[in-house]
């Protein structure tokens, strides 16, 4: 990229990256009606007169990295979460540093995956300098894998979107944001912290007793473990509210990245919004009439609908058919736990902290042979019992789309009273496509 392409030298990077932060979230809305669009029924009936116009790399690309992007290395102080450390930081929390949504979006040009969390950071501020912003591009450009050539094959009528949706989701122009979030790793590793009496973060004494609510509160294939006092039978927790802990905390992080995207449109003076108005088995693949994103999914034992498990050689959870065993799925999913940070730093990675290595790890409880041994058996077990795992919840959740387009502006002069945009976007097109002779007065 020469200097008079770089990223990081366009004026309208410039100005959405100074835009402040108080008016983009004060200034956030839903903002539906783009270019090209139609609503023919209701109070606001309006045709707009422009062609649909789709997003930029450009402006794609800040959108992504406002998502999900590299923003240097996590502090990790405290007195057991040394573990985190071994992790990447990003515009979005994510309990325990593991980062297990991946962004999916489709546009006129296919349906593409981010594969963000193959980023690596590069230094402790990851946008340090003006020029570091040229990261943004190079990140986009490298990590974004075309999964279609085709905008996603999502029908238009229920249930696949709602009906209220269906005259402004995933129309030509937009682009469609797809957070899709693996609980299955995770929950292994939540298993860890409360069960294992070394690397058990959340307890004191003996591990929980993990039971079955739905089969008489009977032991989850862990009683030899209780017997051996790795677990305290005293503190019973069913397989439910475990689940739903790591579902509680995963799940946020689509919706954390849908808010950020929101804020970046502001300050980028784009339309869209965040809705959950779909229904996910439609859009990941689950059902004969719509291939979706193309999901791989399992059938659950008396279950009535399928669960999504990854997509393959993407997007796998930690779980059969993508482990030969769920013993095999728990080793995967625990090995960086007890990972020396001298390897860490030789694979490349950033630590932020100036006390030593051999220090730091001192914090760090690492895991024990039994609680991984115990944490198979009850992931042995839900898997053997239910024919799927997690056993009460699906392992891929898809909760929220956002969409991003360009704004028709006219029709919110029409109806709407001044206020209902800002500045940026009556800006936006001399901004982020000089050339094209689209205009907008202010109202």
């Amino acid at each position: 990229m020469d200097d008079e392409t770089r990223y990081s030298m366009l004026p309208q990077v410039a100005k959405a990256w100074n835009f402040p932060l108080f008016e983009a979230i004060t200034g956030r809305r839903s903002r539906r009606f783009g270019f090209g669009m139609e609503l023919s029924h209701g109070p606001f009936t309006y045709k707009s007169d422009k062609q649909p116009m789709p997003l930029s790399e450009a402006e794609t690309a800040m959108l992504v990295a406002a998502a999900t992007g590299v923003t240097g290395a996590i502090l990790c102080e405290g007195e057991f979460q040394g573990g985190m450390v071994k992790s990447v930081g990003r515009p979005h929390p994510s309990a325990v540093g593991s980062h297990r949504t991946e962004l999916f979006f489709t546009n006129d040009d296919g349906v593409f995956l981010f594969r963000g969390t193959e980023q690596k950071m590069t230094k402790m501020k990851e946008y340090e300098t003006v020029n570091d912003r040229d990261k943004i591009l190079d990140f986009y450009r490298k990590h974004t894998v075309r999964l279609s050539d085709k905008r996603l094959d999502l029908p238009r009528k229920t249930p696949g979107l709602f009906h209220h949706n269906l005259w402004v989701t995933n129309k030509p122009g937009s682009t469609l944001f797809m957070p899709v979030t693996d609980i299955s790793k995770d929950l292994i590793r939540l298993m860890i912290n409360m069960c294992d009496p070394r690397g058990g973060r959340y307890i004191d004494g003996g591990g929980y007793y993990i039971v079955d609510e739905r089969k008489g509160m009977r032991a989850a294939g862990c009683e030899k473990w209780a017997a051996k006092g790795v677990l305290d039978k005293n503190k019973p927790l069913p397989l439910g509210a475990l689940e739903k802990i790591i579902v509680s905390w995963l799940c946020a992080e689509g919706a954390m990245m849908g808010t950020l995207m929101q804020l970046a449109m502001a300050a980028m003076g784009m339309g869209g919004w965040m809705h959950g108005g779909f229904t996910p088995l439609v859009v990941m693949g689950g059902t004969p009439v719509c291939k979706g994103l193309g999901f791989r999914f399992v059938q659950g034992k008396d279950e009535p609908l399928p669960n999504a498990v990854g997509l393959d050689g993407y997007f796998e959870g930690f779980c059969p058919p993508y482990f030969k065993t769920m013993a095999d799925a728990v080793d995967a999913a625990v090995k960086d736990m007890g990972e020396s940070l001298d390897e860490w730093e030789r694979r490349g990675m950033v630590l932020p902290h100036t006390i030593t290595n051999a220090e730091f790890q001192k914090g760090v409880p690492g895991v024990s042979e039994e609680g991984v041994a115990c944490v198979k058996d009850i992931c042995t077990y839900i898997y053997e019992t239910y024919g799927k795992f997690p056993a009460f919840n699906d392992t891929m959740h898809l909760l929220y789309f956002i969409q991003a387009h360009h704004l028709d502006l006219e029709f919110y002069d029409k109806y709407f009273k001044k206020g209902a945009y800002l500045q940026t976007h009556v800006d936006h097109f001399n901004d982020w496509h000089a050339g094209t002779n689209i205009k907008y007065r202010t109202k």
